[in-house]
């Protein structure tokens, strides 16, 4: 939706065109018919799915090119979902019925700005519902709650910014004048304090942003009680005839402000309830206890169209899973593409557990490992891994604990928030890689090689403890190779002369020991070890290396005849891991 030639207001403005009404009780109200029609589900998918620009020539070009697109991912692909347009369906129904009881050319509607919304907020509401005026507020409220990263908030304004306008002018009316600025929708966000004054600053700063008005300067830094402050904006809400509220990131009211959240959940039935506007309220499972505890305590005062929507992440033999990670898995700019299987399926649940957001994330991440890596650009499983396990490890464990069944669990996600490697460092890492040359080139690598480092001798660790039996000599074997090249040398290379030096060592130690004794008092808290030469089995590695030599082959060659050293496309693998 695009502004009608309104310049100069934020949001989506419209003039306001009527549309006849099936429903008797939405016939005759301005506000009603001004609404947009209800879309059909196969107009609302079109409407709301987005993706990043895909062509086939994308994935020819260069690295840097490639990862930029790779990162528009998160921002552009969403997938609208059948709960997506059920949601759809109860927020068109909540506004229009929000409006039922607020109809401009009725006489109730005068009739309330007659009487004063401050003496209808003090009266509140009589057995029947019914305020001072004598109106019956029709007005309904929603909770929404969801695991962190599910996209509740996303999927709201998208829905709300998609298909409807935000403020929609009147002017006449079957031949009537009514000038009247309807503001269909407003979201604000709970404010970090708490407080309802901040809320209320929050709220008329938007309104004005939108309108172009001066509520804030007219109400914001007046100083007041709780009620003085519902009093002020309840008459702010009447003017701009609000359709629905939305309120997001509830869960931060917290019971460590003493009576914050009974302030805030009290402000908001009063709206719902004085007023008749739709509120709905936005949150994690952190939330929760409100409406448990201050909500329930109040829920009799509340229309019946109360409602709370509760959702956590999508399972993995789900048709929404397996329908949202295929149209995820599209999105490669990799040179070669890579099929999804079910094996990819069921390790990426596992790593996001079905959780939108952190499956987005996940994809990118592995991508561009993948794109940064080189070679053909496959997305392996070993990759999936590495990405996850790096940047996933503080999150699995609530991940397990969810699996198990603990509800505390799910609160927790709000506190823990993933180790994600900064995504333009693998840009910076591909440029580094394309355009650094000669001497810059080789620190460069000395650069990346260091990351590795931990890494790199705990596997050269690993390999010395299968020849010799003390560890610490095998960490002085594996520093000593590691230090021999400044840590740029081929990792299978390295494993070769770790076995050259305990061959050597077996078959002259005197003349190793002396060689060796300055290099390895080099090394940082690593103590001379005495050897102990053993007796060798016939497939003692060190057995099977002097035996090659007795034929004339190098130390590399008997590894690699016997099967000690890799191929290198499996070490990759191996390295990833």
């Amino acid at each position: 939706m695009n502004n009608e030639g309104i310049a100069g207001l934020k949001g989506t403005h419209i003039y306001a065109k009527y549309s006849e009404q099936v429903n008797p009780k939405n016939q005759k109200n301005p506000f009603i018919e001004a609404l947009p029609d209800r879309v059909e589900l196969s107009e609302f998918i079109n409407a709301l799915y987005s993706e990043p620009p895909r062509d086939l020539k994308y994935n020819n070009l260069c690295v840097e090119d490639r990862l930029e697109f790779v990162q528009q991912i998160r921002p552009d692909f969403w997938l609208p979902l059948p709960a997506h347009y059920d949601k759809y369906r109860n927020l068109y129904t909540m506004i229009k019925i929000g409006y039922q009881s607020r109809n401009p050319i009725h006489v109730m509607y005068n009739r309330q700005f007659a009487v004063g919304w401050d003496e209808i907020f003090k009266a509140g509401i009589d057995e029947n519902g019914s305020n001072l005026a004598g109106n019956v507020q029709t007005a309904q409220s929603l909770v929404e709650i969801a695991i962190n990263g599910y996209g509740k908030t996303q999927m709201y304004e998208r829905i709300l910014t998609k298909l409807f306008p935000q403020v929609i002018h009147h002017s006449k009316y079957q031949g009537r004048a009514i000038t009247q600025t309807q503001l269909v929708w407003l979201k604000v966000e709970c404010p970090y304090n708490k407080s309802v004054g901040t809320f209320c600053k929050s709220f008329y700063a938007e309104v004005d942003r939108l309108l172009g008005t001066n509520f804030y300067e007219k109400h914001a830094e007046k100083p007041g009680t709780i009620d003085k402050l519902v009093i002020r904006l309840i008459k702010t809400v009447a003017q701009i005839n609000l359709g629905v509220l939305v309120i997001d990131e509830i869960q931060k009211i917290q019971k460590a402000y003493s009576g914050g959240e009974e302030d805030m959940i009290d402000f908001i039935t009063q709206l719902v309830n004085t007023l008749g506007v739709p509120v709905i309220l936005i949150g994690s499972f952190k939330a929760l206890y409100l409406f448990k505890d201050s909500l329930a305590n109040t829920r009799k005062c509340l229309p019946n169209g109360y409602a709370e929507n509760i959702s956590g992440y999508m399972l993995e033999d789900s048709w929404e899973w397996n329908h949202f990670i295929e149209d995820l898995w599209d999105l490669q700019y990799t040179k070669t593409y890579t099929e999804i299987t079910p094996e990819i399926k069921k390790i990426m649940h596992f790593y996001s557990m079905g959780i939108p957001d952190i499956a987005v994330k996940l994809f990118i991440h592995i991508q561009s490992r993948t794109i940064v890596n080189g070679g053909d650009e496959r997305i392996r499983v070993s990759y999936i891994r590495e990405v996850a396990e790096r940047s996933l490890n503080l999150v699995q464990p609530i991940f397990n604990r969810i699996r198990s069944g603990d509800p505390s669990a799910y609160k927790e996600l709000d506190d823990i928030k993933p180790d994600w490697v900064p995504l333009n460092g693998y840009i910076k890492e591909a440029s580094h890689r394309v355009s650094v040359h000669g001497s810059l080139a080789e620190d460069h690598s000395r650069v990346l090689q260091e990351k590795r480092k931990e890494e790199i001798l705990n596997k050269l660790t690993e390999f010395a403890l299968q020849l010799v039996q003390s560890s610490t000599e095998a960490e002085v074997l594996a520093n000593k190779v590691y230090n021999a090249s400044s840590g740029m040398g081929d990792i299978t290379l390295m494993f070769g002369q770790i076995a050259r030096l305990v061959v050597d060592s077996a078959e002259y130690p005197e003349m190793t020991s002396s060689k060796n004794k300055k290099s390895t008092e080099e090394l940082p808290k690593m103590k001379k070890v005495k050897r102990v030469k053993p007796a060798l089995a016939a497939d003692d590695i060190r057995c099977v290396v002097q035996l090659g030599h007795s034929r004339g082959l190098t130390t590399e060659e008997v590894l690699e005849e016997k099967g000690y050293i890799r191929g290198m496309d499996e070490l990759l693998d191996l390295i990833s891991l």
